[in-house]
């Protein structure tokens, strides 16, 4: 492991290239945990390309993901507060039905179930173990509690605190999980300024992270593939990017 890695932010015309962050300041880094930590690409793909070709539709997945991320932001926004399996079912309804076939009830069923078997990323629990060393771990997520649950034994159990829409019967990037955050953090010592918050989504993290004064870092998963994945466009700027958290791991042992 490279520990002399220089930590470089990302680049806005309001930022020096010679500036950096002494990661020693702080205590604890929250996270995304689906695009960040799960790749939900991959796992909503595992689901959708069996389903194309049993429905017999020749579709591009890069579209399709792309067609789910705005389907699911628009369940997301519906009154009164919509579960998040439901979303995911209602979701895969929709993009079923725009490209001409309906969805079985297996189908949905299946889908609204299988986030507790989308992978993280090959980095994912290494860099958690390394960074549980030193900071409180935490993450803010769009799911219920029964999907993350099984998700967290796949991260190995490493999150000290966790925070769903379920339980705060919101979607990002709406305040209430990080205000939630930050009201736990605080019980155990830790003011919003030493705290760091790591995602994949600008839209959903960076743009709110930044609203509450937090430092926000981009992990630009998507960066050397085609598309835009389950992403919603943002035009919010990160103080920092990395391209995995590998690399954001590095960045903090070079300030240790």
């Amino acid at each position: 492991m490279c520990c002399g890695l220089t930590i470089l932010p990302y680049l806005s015309p309001d930022k020096s290239l010679h500036s950096r962050t002494d990661f020693r300041t702080y205590r604890a880094v929250t996270f995304d945990c689906y695009g960040t930590l799960i790749d939900w690409d991959a796992g909503v793909a595992m689901i959708l390309a069996p389903w194309t070709v049993k429905a017999g539709l020749r579709l591009c997945m890069d579209d399709l993901l792309g067609q789910f991320a705005d389907a699911q932001r628009a369940h997301q926004l519906t009154e009164p507060f919509k579960p998040y399996r439901q979303v995911l079912a209602d979701a895969f309804a929709d993009i079923a039905r725009a490209n001409g076939y309906a969805a079985s009830t297996e189908d949905l069923a299946a889908f609204s179930r299988s986030v507790g078997t989308w992978p993280p990323f090959s980095d994912t629990v290494w860099t958690l173990r390394q960074l549980k060393k030193k900071y409180v771990l935490g993450i803010m997520s769009n799911v219920d509690d029964e999907s993350f649950s099984a998700t967290h034994k796949l991260l190995g159990g490493l999150i000290d605190e966790v925070i769903t829409a379920e339980q705060v019967r919101s979607y990002k990037p709406a305040a209430p999980h990080f205000e939630e955050m930050l009201k736990r953090l605080a019980g155990r010592g830790i003011p919003k300024e030493e705290v760091l918050h790591v995602a994949q989504s600008k839209f959903h993290d960076v743009e709110p992270g930044n609203r509450f004064g937090l430092k926000t870092i981009w992990i630009d998963r998507r960066s050397r593939k085609r598309g835009r994945g389950i992403t919603v466009p943002s035009r919010a700027e990160p103080a920092y990017r990395f391209e995995s958290l590998a690399e954001f791991f590095e960045a903090t042992v070079s300030d240790a």
